[in-house]
């Protein structure tokens, strides 16, 4: 089969049959039944479905409630909107409707997207989950995933730190692989190529709801690239009827929400009385914690416009938003906009949508920050240093410069003078075509082209004592990906018989290029950056640059059955081919599928009054996955080795680099999942429960290899398994539901277990093994290359494998247990080898999240909890400060003067932590306002986040790294922070 694709012809056929078909674009007036549609609260219920029974005529309400759709006397309307039971009005002789909706929490007929279509809830079969606008957390709200972070089971959403610079690490249902990867993020229809970089750039308040796919039956439309779950975003877009004008803006104060409990100038210098300070007292009185930080504010504002009518509309939004940092001189600026349009033809049976989406965002980074992703790769060194600074020492010289100690930089100078920046411009441009061609029948085409270019700079200055001589680096980097598909989908319902048919052929090109140059010795430290060319020294090491290309080709089809509301069935099939992998295994095939069984249907249910809604789900299948690996990863590679001299001549060498693996294949996912939906006492109360297990094999990863018989030591190979298993409970009720009233809690719960299975395998005849393959390492002054985890068969990826501490001897130095190979404890000593050392799960064994929200009348208050309980953190930052050898050149914490340590710790088990907490994460009030003459809504809210914590943690904050090597491991994370924040939403 061939893997070449003429994108450049589907471009120009795909723009040919769009501004063709605009020609015939009519703009019809037609008599339409029209109304609005409001809660018990009065508050109009935007995106509520509005459907003409017997018929394919359908609406959808506006931003104030309104709607419009062409109805006659006699038609029955059937209205329909997440989180609020379904509702059927007959249409009278007039023309206007006033719709008044109750909250359900189980509502089975909300639709929810399942890739590259819809379904109702209540015929879904595989494991998905909508979350909504009316769902969403609200405050400082500064990357989306802050809006749903701990409010969906299986999807756990982690930043370490409070970096405004800082990426998220989101899993679904866990890593499936060693490295771990994030779920494939599709934003209307859309899919993008990189995860935390979409985030970066798509405008929390400008997104309308969340489906979240889960299993393999769910997923797997999207092959290879939802092979770790799914997330599919759907923006704002216009209505039909008048013009809206939207504005949602938010003012917040955050400030830091702990510090580590250093020793102050008074207790530094009365530890240090013996010793005299060493000459090192400068007489200060500095808290260098609090001196690099400050209260720092946020704010976010953004105006949306839509309108049109049932042949064209249009939804156009721009944002600001400005979060300075709580770390001085830290922060990111971004604006964005964003269009969306659809346009109808040819008797309606042609719809053409079109959508560009662009932002640009600045940042000021760490001064050891070169990237976002180093949040989730690590800490910072920067806050070794602010640790570790004395407090006798002062911030400015008596002439108002910074004060310098030889050998020991300023941490305010190194924020202030060390200019490490980072631009970030996104552009994407989609159009999508699609045609009714008979009755139940639909085909078209998508376009989408994305591109992304950052630059990054860097310069730091001479420091007299410290840094002799300057340095500056520029580094570019872009991406470009285009994607393209032609879909057809087929629905049809005979008698009690409904069924359906999607098939795709997909095509995605990446390509990403870059280059750098860094150089030092500059003598005008005022150009900063900008001109490299006067650098004194520079090398050929010094120089850099890159381009690669994936290409990936998919086809899948889908058939889905339903027989009377009651019996279930949806099968899909993928096959996608990746550039990624050699000529022999470069397709994969995909299959899965899903039943389920509608109890609450059956005519022996039918009497069960207090049973609204039972379904039982089972399914199963395949997904691939190429994700984690690099392009090129199958072939051998060929790279400089060093310069060598020959006949008077300096030339550069080059050597074999990569192994080729012909062999290279794909990571196999194989997902089962069994649930339960349910909705009782009147759809009072409603949930899910779903249990599933993964098995992965054949993982990615880059394995060791002997020397000899290879050239090289390290080769990508599939050589490892492993399986994540659990179950998730979600619950929703409604307590109290009245017209004045109404009290609702939204609970959930996910229990995750993570084990690896296998680490062996063959490569060219020889036998792969990582069985003691070293992973995360502890850092600080005497630890290089101290491992302190490992991947182990038993275990999940990264577990804890340290020597036992058993206490410390008369003198205070160290014990640790000590065992024989047969595992039996023989005693302690104040040594120890790796036979005494133990494993240690540092994963939680379950994380929860709830949400009470109260309305009243106009008002409204909610709060929400979650939280992790058995995790366990290997902390390393409080191992390096936690001594009193550091003194009196560095400073330590108050509990290195009592710990009873008299020598350097050694990494063991004694600084591994129990890190479980219960975070009141958000507490908002909000008032709507009404009846103002021209405004449709009004509504005032203020936030508190991050309130408290409760946890038995003693470091800055228990939430930290969970992917990666350094995963579970505690090394100076940016501060986490305590948020309050005024806002305001209002249409017009």
């Amino acid at each position: 089969m061939m893997f070449v694709f003429a994108e450049h012809a589907f471009w120009r056929v795909l723009f040919f049959l769009v501004f063709t078909c605009m020609g015939f674009l009519q703009l019809e007036a037609q008599q339409k039944v029209s109304g609005t549609i409001r809660g018990t609260d009065n508050q109009p219920i935007i995106g509520a479905t509005i459907v003409v029974k017997g018929t394919n005529r359908s609406g959808i309400s506006n931003k104030d409630g309104s709607f419009s759709i062409e109805a006659t006397a006699g038609d029955l309307l059937m209205i329909s909107s997440v989180g609020m039971m379904e509702k059927n009005v007959a249409v009278g002789q007039g023309n206007f409707i006033n719709i008044i909706m109750t909250i359900s929490v189980g509502s089975i007929d909300e639709v929810m997207l399942i890739g590259y279509g819809t379904t109702r809830k209540k015929d879904l079969t595989g494991s998905a989950t909508r979350f909504n606008i009316k769902e969403f957390t609200t405050g400082i709200i500064t990357n989306p995933m802050q809006q749903v972070q701990g409010k969906v089971a299986g999807l756990v959403v982690t930043q370490p730190g409070g970096d405004p610079n800082g990426e998220f690490t989101v899993r679904i249902r866990g890593a499936t692989s060693l490295e771990g990867q994030p779920p494939l993020l599709v934003i209307d229809g859309i899919a993008i190529d990189d995860f935390n970089k979409a985030l970066a750039t798509l405008n929390p308040a400008d997104i309308e709801s969340y489906d979240i796919l889960k299993d393999a039956s769910a997923s797997a439309i999207y092959g290879s690239r939802g092979a770790n779950g799914v997330i599919l975003v759907t923006t704002k877009r216009a209505r039909s009827g008048k013009t809206v004008v939207e504005y949602n803006g938010f003012v917040g104060l955050e400030k830091v929400s702990g510090n580590l409990d250093l020793l102050s100038a008074a207790q530094w210098r009365e530890a240090t009385a013996s010793s005299g300070g060493g000459g090192l007292d400068k007489g200060a009185d500095v808290d260098w914690q609090k001196e690099t930080t400050r209260e720092a504010v946020s704010t976010s504002h953004t105006l949306g416009i839509s309108g049109g009518n049932d042949q064209f509309n249009v939804h156009g939004s721009v944002g600001y938003l400005k979060q300075d940092g709580v770390v001085k001189f830290t922060g990111r600026e971004m604006i964005s906009a964003r269009l969306l349009a659809s346009q109808k033809a040819m008797m309606n049976k042609l719809e053409i949508q079109y959508g560009i989406n662009t932002s640009s965002i600045k940042r000021d980074l760490l001064p050891d920050q070169t990237t976002t992703s180093q949040s989730r790769t690590g800490g910072s060194s920067f806050f070794n240093l602010v640790d570790s600074y004395l407090p006798v020492w002062p911030v400015y010289q008596s002439d108002g410069s910074y004060n310098q100690v030889p050998g020991n930089l300023n941490p305010l100078f190194t924020l202030d003078k060390v200019y490490s920046k980072r631009e970030e411009n996104f552009y994407q441009a989609s159009a999508k075509l699609d045609y009714k061609i008979i009755r139940g029948l639909k085909a078209g085409v998508l376009g989408a082209l994305t591109k992304a270019n950052d630059v990054y700079d860097y310069f730091v200055p001479i420091v007299p004592g410290y840094i002799n001589q300057s340095s500056a680096t520029k580094q570019n980097y872009n991406k470009q990906n285009f994607t393209g598909d032609i879909h057809a989908d087929y629905q049809q319902q005979v008698n009690k018989h409904r069924f359906g048919f999607t098939g795709v052929y997909e095509y995605n090109k990446f390509v990403n290029d870059g280059f750098g140059v860094n150089a030092r010795g500059f003598l005008v430290p005022e150009l900063l950056n900008n001109n490299l060319g006067t650098a004194t020294d520079i090398q050929t090491s010094d120089i850099f640059s890159f381009k690669n290309e994936v290409k990936l080709i998919s086809f899948l089809g889908r058939f889905t059955y339903n027989f009377d509301d009651r019996y279930l069935f949806t099968a899909n099939f993928r096959r996608d081919g990746s550039s990624k992998f050699g000529e022999n295994n470069r397709w994969g095939n995909f299959p899965s599928f899903a039943i389920a069984w509608r109890a609450s249907n059956e005519n022996f249910m039918r009497n069960i009054k207090w049973i609204s809604d039972l379904k039982l789900r089972v399914s199963y299948g395949f997904t691939g996955n190429q994700e984690n690996i690099p392009p090129y990863a199958y072939q051998q590679l060929y790279g400089p080795a060093g310069a060598y001299f020959y006949n008077g001549q300096v030339y550069q060498s080059y050597a074999i680099t990569q192994e080729n693996n012909p062999d290279l294949k794909w990571e196999v996912r194989k997902s089962f999942n069994i649930g339960l939906d349910f909705s009782i006492f009147d759809n009072r109360i409603g949930g899910t429960i779903d249990y599933f297990n993964d098995e992965t094999e054949d993982m990615l990863f880059q394995y060791d290899l002997p020397q000899p018989p290879f050239i090289t030591n390290k080769v990508t190979a599939n050589a490892a398994n492993a399986y994540n298993k659990g179950f998730e409970i979600t619950v929703n009720a409604a307590i109290v539901r009245n017209i004045n009233f109404n009290w609702s809690v939204q609970a959930n719960l996910g229990v995750l277990k993570n084990s690896i299975t296998n680490l062996s395998g063959q490569f060219k005849g020889v036998d792969l093994s990582i069985t003691n393959r070293y992973y995360g390492y502890a850092q600080g002054r005497g630890f290089s290359g101290f491992y302190v985890s490992m991947l182990q068969v038993g275990y999940p990826a990264g577990v804890l494998w340290l020597p036992e501490h058993a206490g410390l001897d008369a003198s205070g130095h160290e014990l640790y247990n000590n065992y024989d190979s047969a595992g039996k404890l023989i005693g302690t000593s104040n040594n120890y080898t790796d036979q005494d050392r133990v494993f240690i799960d540092p994963t939680p064994d379950y994380s929860w999240g709830i949400t009470n929200t109260f309305r009243y009348k106009n008002a409204d208050f909610s709060f929400f909890l979650r939280g992790v309980q058995g995790q366990k953190i290997f902390a390393n930052s409080l191992l390096v400060l936690e001594t009193t050898t550091r003194l009196p050149s560095s400073n330590v914490t108050e509990k290195a003067l009592t710990n009873g340590f008299t020598e350097q710790p050694q990494p063991s088990t004694y600084w591994v932590r129990d890190a479980s907490f219960m975070r009141l994460d958000n507490l908002s009030f909000g008032y709507n306002i009404r009846n103002l003459k021209g405004v449709s809504s009004l509504r005032f809210y203020l936030t508190a986040s991050n309130l408290f914590v409760i946890t038995k943690y003693e470091g800055i904050d228990p939430e930290i790294k969970t992917e990666g090597s350094q995963r579970y491991i505690d090394d100076s994370y940016y501060p986490k922070t305590r948020g309050f924040s005024v806002g305001v939403n209002a249409v017009f």
